[in-house]
């Protein structure tokens, strides 16, 4: 296809363009990322959310990634503060990421209850070395998109784009991506600059003169993802796994350096995950695999239809047919999608060349795809296949439940390469006029989901319970009991739980509840057990009326002294008094 001819422009625009288009130096390249990305962090977040204070941080709750129209409360983050503030308090030991007072007497490796490990491991050191506790997760949150915009022009950067054209727009692209928009209120799955960065060093790897650098950069940039989240650690790995196999390909007289460099790479995730608390004590569960698997899935609709949009106004409910399917919800964006459709017209002769010779990450990335549609098949509302599996295989598969977000690397593939595709082949002057409108149609579609971020972080939701208090009735104890704990009753009382987990924490005092979707309780031998005794002397009993799982309404244990309370009832053992 013929190069359109160039336009006519007035000499400030061809000023405009001509500083737009000319090659740049990775440095200023790359400044120029940060700083757009600083200056989108900064319209939707106030500074006292990134600082880690303000309201939304004195109660982190609120509507988000519960259902496809965010009706439903999340509670997620208030239980990445209740591991935060559990670790903060715990002593240094090995594994690193255990807790013993969470989810006592067994306690529990916040790597399962979705404490993101390595933003809670900065936390603590930096809460050291400044001398009082330090909350993390906002600044974690800005960084989370500063870097997907610096590493999407990074990208862009390996494939020849050297222009502020290219970062600019590779940086939007990345900063409006609907799936990581959505993606607020749980800080590990935040961290798409990990999948981003994978796909770059798969980019590197075929001019990596020294084996031993590869090897090392990707047994960093894996170890650290096991730091983060089990679905980014499996993207990541995904992606690792074409570069190798790519290089076996092209060289199989190297396939003993191969297998060495994947030895040490296997070698160095086994120690870390051991010596972070993978395995072992605190990982409270035997198995981890969960009912969900064709559940919370991709619908083959959602890339491609505008959902939360701002175009089209009336498309704003995120395409559901199972009731999980937001998390799912991986819309490429309206402006996305027409430089991907405006790649493949412009490149139609050389799409063929281009998928064989990354054959094996289209492999990866298909392979990905198919997973995150999963066995139940659905294109909008209709179901186009339901393929029976066994249980077992349903366990199996259960491991990574929410199969839908494994799409992300595919997403950022198509969407980064087609703006990469456009920038080859238009005439300068069209290529401003091509990326730059479609930029800027990708930001209005996306504004409802900037909207109600920035909503999100400003948020100031009271606490059902008074922290204080209930700190310092905790202190005249050893323990708290409560019944029932989080596992045996997650739909019925999960905020109040949730709270006195938290204020147990703060009054460093071990406790019985955890927050952690993968555990496996007996209910009714730990209801018997807390509702009959024999009771500990030294405990705080916390019995929660309501629901089916709770007491009833007005129910107090024989033989214990007991204060009712709006939620239910407390009690001390036998040796311990109520105030």
């Amino acid at each position: 296809m013929a190069n359109p001819p160039e336009p006519r422009r007035p000499a400030p625009v061809a000023w405009l363009v001509d500083a737009l288009e000319r090659e740049r130096s990775p440095t200023v390249l790359l400044c120029f990322a940060a700083l757009i990305a600083i200056a989108y962090v900064a319209t939707i977040f106030p500074l006292d959310f990134i600082l880690g204070h303000g309201s939304f941080w004195a109660n982190p709750r609120g509507p988000w990634l519960m259902d496809p129209a965010d009706r439903i409360e999340n509670i997620d983050l208030l239980g990445v503060q209740v591991g935060y503030l559990g670790f903060l308090k715990t002593s240094w030991h090995l594994p690193v990421f255990y807790v013993p007072n969470l989810g006592a007497p067994a306690g529990t490796s916040i790597i399962y209850a979705d404490a993101t490990p390595l933003v809670a491991l900065l936390g603590k050191l930096a809460s050291e070395l400044i001398g009082h506790p330090v909350n993390p997760y906002g600044l974690w949150t800005a960084a989370c998109f500063v870097l997907s915009a610096v590493f999407a022009g990074l990208f862009v950067i390996e494939l020849g784009q050297r222009s502020l054209l290219a970062v600019a727009a590779a940086s939007v692209l990345a900063l409006s991506a609907p799936t990581l928009l959505h993606r607020f209120g749980h800080p590990g799955l935040m961290a798409h600059f990990f999948v981003i960065g994978a796909l770059l060093f798969y980019l590197r790897d075929r001019r990596v003169a020294s084996s031993w650098t590869l090897t090392a950069r990707w047994a960093v940039w894996l170890c650290l993802t096991t730091l983060l989240h089990a679905y980014l650690f499996a993207m990541v790995a995904a992606v690792y796994a074409a570069s190798l196999l790519r290089r076996l390909d092209r060289n199989r007289g190297r396939a003993l350096a191969l297998l060495r460099e994947l030895l040490i790479i296997a070698g160095a995730l086994a120690l870390v995950m051991v010596l972070a608390g993978h395995f072992g004590k605190g990982t409270s569960s035997g198995y981890p695999a969960a009912w969900g698997f064709g559940y919370y899935s991709m619908n083959l609709a959602s890339p491609f239809w505008p959902q939360r949009s701002g175009l089209f106004p009336g498309l704003q409910a995120i395409i559901d047919a199972t009731g999980g399917q937001y998390e799912g919800f991986n819309y490429f964006g309206f402006g996305a999608i027409l430089l991907i459709g405006a790649a493949i017209l412009l490149n139609i002769r050389q799409m063929r060349g281009l998928v064989l010779a990354h054959d094996t990450l289209c492999a990866v990335l298909v392979c990905l795809t198919a997973f995150a549609v999963s066995h139940r098949v659905f294109l909008g509302g209709r179901k186009l296949l339901d393929l029976d599996v066994s249980w077992k295989l349903d366990a199996l598969l259960g491991v990574f439940r929410s199969s839908g977000r494994l799409f992300w690397p595919a997403l950022y593939v198509v969407m980064l390469t087609g703006l990469v595709l456009v920038l080859r082949r238009l005439a300068p002057g069209w290529k401003t006029a091509v990326v730059a409108g479609c930029c800027m149609l990708q930001l209005v579609d996306t504004e409802p989901l900037r909207a109600h971020l920035a909503t999100l972080a400003r948020l100031d939701v009271p606490r059902v319970l008074d922290q204080s208090e209930w700190q310092a009735r905790m202190l005249g104890a050893a323990a708290v009991h409560i019944d029932p704990p989080f596992a045996c009753a997650p739909r019925d009382l999960p905020v109040v739980n949730m709270e006195l987990q938290l204020a147990a924490m703060a009054a460093d005092r071990p406790v019985n509840s955890v927050y952690n979707p993968r555990l496996s309780l007996d209910c009714a031998a730990e209801a018997a057990g807390a509702r009959t005794g024999p009771w500990r002397d030294d405990t705080l009993y916390v019995f929660l009326a309501g629901g089916p799982k709770g007491v009833p309404v007005g129910w107090m244990p024989a033989g214990l002294t007991c204060q009712p309370f709006k939620e239910g009832v407390w009690c001390f053992g036998l040796k311990l008094r109520p105030e």
